[in-house]
């Protein structure tokens, strides 16, 4: 008999998702985490004495609330602090407040630079909200095989466009936002270059992509602030207390009464096949445990680059999955500083400040990195969680986390030390516009390159979406035609991670999706 019904390897958050989901249906299930801490890139880390990080993903904006209320995560530490509106630093005009979606307050921004694209604002909302629903579904839907012309694929297909008829009757509006680049779809809208950087800013930058103004299908990043259902009792978006870590914390205390173990500080070796059908996995120490089935949240170039065994797996499934790649070209930096931090020309400073005065600004950015070049001002996101959060330091200190971009990728022979040291003069330049003196009161600092998110969270090149979320690698070509549905050319071996439908990001759908699909085949097997 299996030691576990199943074992999922990697403890990040959707891995955990996925670990929780099957515990609560009571299969007996192990996580295996190669760090000594769970939650993958959702980590909160004390990196100094006494304070408290949160070292990749830095905001809660789409773990969806199903998955909040299916596991209970508010009776077990998860809350999320309301966080006053980030603000943006425009050329011209100075700082805006950025309201989001809140039609009025964000229209009244607008209308003091731009009247038209005030009065526009409300009708750009209302069309994407009504597009919300039809792209809700899709992220928990289980990528379909067009080519699966047997009965069970055609059932599939038929359940599929029954449930996401709006796909047909707004096919037009679904295809733009799929195909258009982000710049091209906000100047339908607007004409103010402040008020395409404001709603522009997460598709363009914040996403985590290395993309320009042009490129096509960052479009579809204008809907992030869609993909929630409306429910206000879930906590909502923002800032996590305690930091991102708290999580993982969170699901894995949830499916502890159900059963789910981890392990931590353990790394897997390999996952052992026998018979063409995945049977557990091999640790470093030589260790052997037994599982009905594996499932693996890392990413899936490692899983059959590293994990499988070349003769395992057929060659031309191993050759694409591969040979998937993404260039990430952001990093951060974080601060420790003694005294709280003065926004100059300002009332109160901002818990997150948006630094991208134009579309230019980010473009440059982004053309500088293709030339091979450090921007001489990056684009950057400072948040500074301890002005909502004042237990993630010590007393009267205060933590700041500087995301930003674009970086060139690094060569073989590039000193990685001597870039970080560039990267946290050019930042320290540009904040210091808005922070002056900054500098004087940094008692600790700590910069992340995209080399450092692959070493440490095993982020391949760095990227939070394992691979590009472009047109060729989403829905039912992620991560490769044929193999969308969470499953593996190996009997027993299933994909969770943001590898698949539907990518990166703090969402718990991969895990939640490929849950469904592990529960049914172990109760087939059964």
């Amino acid at each position: 008999m299996s030691e576990f019904d199943a074992i999922i390897v990697g403890g990040g958050h959707n891995g955990l998702v996925c670990g929780a989901y099957l515990a609560k249906e009571g299969y007996r299930v192990c996580i295996m985490e190669r760090r000594k801490i769970l939650g993958g890139a959702a980590a909160t880390e004390e990196i100094w004495p006494g304070y408290r990080v949160n070292t990749a993903a830095h905001m809660l904006g789409l773990l969806q609330p199903r998955i909040i209320r299916d596991l209970e995560l508010q009776n077990f530490g998860y809350e999320v602090l309301p966080t006053p509106p980030s603000v943006n630093c425009l050329d011209g005009i100075g700082l805006v407040r950025n309201w989001g979606v809140n039609v009025d307050k964000m229209a009244a921004e607008i209308a003091a630079f731009s009247p038209a694209d005030a009065e526009a604002f409300p009708r750009y909302v209302a069309h994407l909200k009504a597009l919300g629903p039809i792209f809700r579904q899709l992220l928990w839907e289980v990528p379909f095989s067009p080519s699966d012309l047997s009965p069970r694929g055609l059932m599939h297909k038929v359940g599929f466009f029954l449930r996401n008829r709006g796909l047909i009757t707004r096919a037009g509006d679904v295809t733009d936002l799929m195909t258009m680049s982000a710049g091209a779809y906000l100047s339908r809208w607007f004409d103010a270059d402040a008020t395409k950087t404001i709603l522009g800013y997460y598709p363009l930058a914040g996403a985590g992509q290395s993309v320009g103004i042009d490129t096509p299908g960052t479009a579809f990043f204008l809907m992030r602030p869609f993909f929630l259902e409306p429910d206000p009792s879930a906590g909502g978006t923002g800032l996590v207390k305690g930091g991102m870590g708290k999580v993982a914390e969170a699901i894995f205390a949830s499916a502890q009464r159900h059963g789910l173990e981890a392990k931590t500080a353990v790394s897997v070796k390999q996952i052992m096949i026998q018979n063409g059908k995945a049977s557990g996995v091999i640790l470093d120490d030589g260790r052997e445990i037994s599982a009905r089935v594996v499932v693996a949240n890392a990413d899936v170039g490692q899983v059959f680059g590293t994990l499988v065994a070349p003769d395992q797996v057929p060659a031309d499934y191993r050759t694409a999955v591969t040979g998937l790649k993404s260039i990430a070209t952001s990093f951060k930096v974080h601060l420790a500083v003694k005294e709280k931090p003065v926004l100059i020309n300002a009332d109160e400073t901002p818990v997150q400040l948006t630094i991208a005065k134009s579309l230019a600004y980010l473009q440059r950015a982004y053309t500088d990195m293709l030339a091979g070049n450090i921007s001489a001002e990056p684009y950057m996101t400072v948040q500074i969680p301890t002005l909502v959060d004042p237990d993630l330091a010590p007393d009267g200190h205060h933590i700041l986390s500087i995301y930003g971009g674009h970086l060139p990728p690094m060569g073989p022979n590039d000193d990685a030390d001597a870039l970080r040291g560039t990267v946290y003069d050019r930042v320290m330049q540009t904040v210091e516009d808005y922070f002056p003196g900054l500098g004087k009161t940094v008692v600790h600092r700590q910069v992340m390159l995209p080399l450092d998110y692959e070493t440490q969270f095993s982020l391949p090149g760095g990227s939070p979406h394992h691979f590009d979320m472009t047109l060729d690698k989403i829905f039912f070509r992620r991560p490769v035609y044929g193999y969308a549905d969470y499953t593996t050319p190996i009997e027993g071996l299933y994909m969770c991670g943001a590898s698949t439908h539907p990518g990166g990001g703090v969402t718990g759908v991969p895990g939640h999706n490929a849950a469904g699909v592990v529960k049914r085949a172990l109760c087939r097997s059964s």
